[in-house]
């Protein structure tokens, strides 16, 4: 048994009212080429759909199907979707997310592949860590895909959780550009933007003093990198349940000279900042000042980012249970709430 990863780029169709996009295809062959150096995957742990299996959804699941399988409760299950999403309001289960194969037609939505499908194979498999990409239209919505009796959590529930990382931040949000960006080295410039930049990371790593990329990592660099990039891109998300942000997930191929430590934090945002790539290692020493620790909720609480606000109430119930002594979690709320007293 080992991690395993699977690449789904679904470009071209039959359907000419479906566009067909060289970047969507490119994309998904950047992502075997950069996951199969990956000293974390390489090439045995990594494939790549084949046009015919990208035809039908049985060919598409069958492969899933088959690298799930190959996995161990001691591994990494990360599949990687590139190419279209849609989503109908009036199905009978209307809170799906479909994937576009070779076969599908704009206007049949049984000719698309549901992402419930692919849902169940992830959360049955039985590697303790699960990892979607998608990388598509609608993606925004897939956080939000079936009901807790149907499927636990977003993917399922195992030791380490599953990830979510979607091009689209907002349910609200539809399309999920594929144009190329030109602000991207030259390898990546033929990809969609979402995968361009995220292959960007992948390959050149982050200046993080350490030889991993963990999943918090990841979602911060790629979002300051579309964030910073002049061509102007919608912002990603990433969900997690039961994963942690410490996770190793990739290999940080930025070399050792050119790495920096991260200084200790001193401000409520740097603060915040190193407790998103890593929420659990640095709370212990967060919680030695009640004030700071006050200052670092009331900030994050101001952002409206769901990561954000998600941190903010984690840190809220760990002082709460750690300032046991009533003027200790005073100091403590005074910070979080200026205007309030404890007891408002």
């Amino acid at each position: 048994m080992a991690s395993r990863a699977l690449v789904i780029g679904a470009g071209k169709f039959a359907d000419p009212e479906i566009g067909s996009w060289d970047e969507i295809t490119e994309s998904a062959r950047r992502y075997l080429e950069v996951l199969s150096s990956d000293a974390m995957w390489g090439p045995g742990a990594c494939r790549i759909l084949t046009d015919e299996e990208l035809q039908t959804a049985d060919g598409v699941m069958t492969a899933l199907q088959e690298t799930a399988d190959a996995t161990g409760p001691d591994d990494t299950l990360l599949v990687v979707y590139v190419g279209h999403g849609k989503y109908w309001s009036d199905l009978p289960v209307s809170d799906q997310v479909h994937f576009a194969v070779g076969s599908s037609y704009k206007d049949r939505p049984w000719t698309w592949l549901s992402s419930w499908y692919v849902y169940r194979v992830m959360r049955k498999a039985d590697a303790r860590l699960k990892v979607l990409i998608a990388d598509c239209c609608f993606s925004g919505r897939l956080p939000h895909l079936g009901g807790e009796s149907v499927l636990p959590g977003i993917l399922g529930e195992r030791d380490q959780g599953t990830c979510v990382f979607t091009a689209l931040k907002d349910e609200r949000e539809s399309y999920a550009p594929a144009a190329g960006c030109t602000k991207l080295p030259t390898r990546f410039a033929g990809c969609t933007p979402f995968s361009g930049h995220l292959l960007k990371v992948l390959e050149q790593g982050t200046r993080d003093d350490t030889d991993e990329l963990t999943i918090g990592h990841l979602r911060e660099a790629v979002r300051t990198e579309m964030e910073r990039c002049p061509t102007g891109h919608k912002a990603p998300r990433m969900s997690l349940n039961n994963a942690r942000e410490s996770t190793p997930l990739f290999t940080n191929r930025m070399d050792e000279g050119e790495r920096r430590a991260r200084p200790a934090p001193v401000e409520p945002a740097e603060w915040a900042r190193l407790l998103k790539v890593d929420r659990l290692s640095p709370l212990a020493d967060l919680l030695k000042d009640e004030h700071m620790t006050g200052d670092v909720v009331r900030h994050l609480s101001s952002l409206t980012d769901p990561e954000s606000q998600d941190l903010a109430a984690d840190i809220d119930a760990k002082a709460n249970e750690f300032f046991v002594e009533p003027d200790t979690f005073a100091r403590y709320w005074s910070h979080v709430e200026p205007t309030r007293s404890p007891q408002a």
